[in-house]
């Protein structure tokens, strides 16, 4: 369980930290399928040494969510984008969601290992 600032209670996300940035997975939560979709937006001159551990979000670089719905047509509605910041709780379309930590190993942008990247989300119906 992770617990949120405003001591709403969440479920974690399945969000691989070996698998690196950019990654998806689909999420079904009361009868509706979402698909999220979790990427790290860092302008190349902000890239540091290929071993650093990027705490997010800086001046320059964010964790940035997007959520969409899967219609059984297989159609999508993204429901939410939007840069995502440690000590906030957002609402979109029945999901209450958090991203209280988010530490990015350089070596994992568009890469896969074990490199040190902690991002670590909730999800939970408001």
């Amino acid at each position: 369980m992770i617990t949120g600032a405003s001591g709403q209670t969440y479920d974690p996300l399945p969000i691989d930290n070996t698998a690196g940035f950019p990654q998806q997975f689909p999420l079904l939560l009361n009868g509706v399928n979402y698909q999220f979709l979790i990427y790290v937006n860092v302008p190349e001159a902000a890239l540091g040494s290929l071993d650093e551990l990027m705490v997010l979000p800086d001046a320059t670089r964010f964790l940035v969510v997007r959520v969409s719905v899967l219609a059984a047509d297989g159609t999508a509605q993204t429901v939410f984008l939007r840069k995502v910041v440690p000590s906030l709780e957002y609402r979109a379309d029945g999901l209450a969601l958090t991203f209280p930590t988010q530490i990015v190993a350089r070596r994992n942008l568009n890469g896969v290992g074990n490199f040190g990247s902690n991002v670590i989300g909730g999800v939970a119906s408001p």
